[in-house]
């Protein structure tokens, strides 16, 4: 999540033509000049499910790769939404975003203004003027509406020909023949993950689905605190691909991918940037890593959710948890700040930032229903036999690693209603052999010790399952 913006003058002061005050106004924010400048370029990349990954130039030998529509699954349909162009305060702006989204799949295999780097195909925007604050605002806009555009920096430069010849020059990772070999491992990846998903599964449980998918085949890539210029020289870590096909990834790889595979089967998911807290003191004040998440919809209400921080355990015996699946803002809040919008700051906070920030961010996130732990886990305001047999079921049928007990009871701490589980006629133990006498293919193991977690954020109790397999 590096921002890294150029701004050049091809003319070396030719604007000597210009006042002082014409060259202030680039660089401070102002409405563009409407005007409709002739288009250079008119061969268009192509689209369709019928045409073969690959790229063809067009008459100033720019590569243009053949669009391709990733999309394998019946049954299912996708809900690409486009919550960040929507956002966008102009219709100048929508204009710019339609046009480098036209541009993005043009490539040039010559190194760009920043190391490792292609210069893509420039947009001549004729007397157009955007200061760069709102370019890259449309061009994130662009990036978080189609996270399958993964080969796309956030890199540009912006240079003046002559007085009536504003340009802008995007950057990609990638030269086209390298995108071209990456969309053909991921079209094999894609009808892999899309020809076993199951039919009949409601939104929220393809939203589980793909959640559990991306924890259980990608890995944190630790590497990235290896050194400075790692994520430079390994960019796939910030994209789909690092998840889809390397299988290693950071938070921004983790966030697009579930963005990208939520959308496609009918979930409408945005990725959110912000800054995160891991030094396990719940204080959000305090958060100081750039971090990228993910907001869902379902039924109008907007949840967070965020798969990196859910993929933590080493042991593979507690599993099922997802602390952080659906959940509110009083509860990701305390360990997580959201970044601004671009329209939320001046120019000149913008030019404070490290890193990009948001184009759409979900008014608030207040709903309950779909919240992992409290769908999934069992609500109990005392030790009750019937709802932990209940809870233990439903687990097993689902072959849950961890039974989820939420704490719904401001009498008990944590502590004494574990501690009451397990005092006298030990409801937590009665609860399990009804729960064994209920199963027929399986059995919970009522003789192991019993380890459990606490998570007072939460009101949380987390006890390990054990099985036994019957032939």
């Amino acid at each position: 999540m590096k921002k890294i913006v150029c701004i050049l003058s091809a003319v070396l002061l030719a604007v000597s033509l210009c006042s002082c005050n014409q060259l202030f106004s680039f660089l401070v924010e102002e409405e563009p000049i409407p005007t409709e400048p002739e288009a250079k370029y008119t061969d268009m990349p192509l689209t369709g499910k019928d045409i073969d990954v690959g790229y063809h130039d067009d008459e100033e030998g720019y590569h243009i790769v053949n669009r391709i529509d990733f999309f394998y699954v019946s049954g299912y349909e996708a809900k690409r939404t486009t919550h960040s162009y929507d956002a966008l305060p102009s219709d100048e702006q929508r204009e710019l975003y339609d046009r480098i989204l036209d541009g993005v799949y043009c490539f040039s295999d010559k190194e760009g203004s920043f190391d490792g780097e292609y210069a893509m195909r420039p947009l001549m925007l004729g007397s157009e003027r955007f200061s760069d604050k709102l370019i890259e605002e449309t061009l994130v806009a662009v990036l978080d509406d189609h996270p399958e555009i993964f080969w796309m920096a956030t890199d540009f430069n912006t240079y003046y020909i002559n007085q009536d010849a504003y340009t802008v020059t995007f950057s990609s990772y990638y030269t086209a023949a390298e995108v071209v070999r990456m969309m053909k491992k991921l079209d094999y990846a894609f009808k892999s993950f899309f020809g076993q998903l199951p039919q009949g599964l409601s939104e929220y449980e393809r939203e589980e689905y793909v959640y559990r998918y991306i924890i259980n085949n990608c890995t944190y890539d630790e590497e990235v605190d290896s050194s400075d210029d790692y994520g430079d020289n390994h960019p796939s870590i910030y994209n789909l691909y690092g998840v889809m096909i390397d299988q290693k990834a950071v938070c921004e790889g983790y966030s697009r991918a579930f963005d990208y595979l939520c959308s496609e089967i009918g979930v409408d998911a945005v990725c959110i940037c912000g800054l995160a807290s891991d030094d396990g003191d719940g204080d959000s004040d305090d958060a100081s890593d750039l971090h990228m998440w993910n907001a869902v919809q379902f039924d109008n209400d907007w949840y967070w959710c965020d798969c990196t921080w859910d993929d933590w355990y080493e042991d593979e015996d507690l599993g099922d948890v997802f602390y952080y699946l659906n959940i509110p803002d009083d509860i990701l809040l305390a360990d997580h700040t959201v970044d601004k919008t671009y329209r939320e700051i001046n120019y000149y906070k913008y030019l404070e930032l490290e890193s990009y920030i948001n184009t759409f961010v979900p008014a608030s996130c207040t709903a309950t229903e779909y919240c992992y732990y409290l769908r999934e886990g069992v609500v109990l305001t005392a030790p009750d036999v019937d709802k932990l047999c209940d809870g233990f079921v439903t687990a097993a049928e689902k072959d849950r690693k961890s039974l989820l007990v939420v704490v719904d009871n401001d009498d008990y701490t944590l502590d004494a209603f574990g501690d009451a589980l397990f005092d006298g006629y030990q409801p937590y133990y009665e609860a399990l052999e009804l729960a064994n006498e209920r199963l027929s293919d399986v059995r919970l193991y009522d003789d192991a010790d019993t380890p459990y977690y606490f998570d007072d954020d939460r009101n949380l109790l987390i006890f390990e399952m054990f099985y036994e397999y019957y032939e």
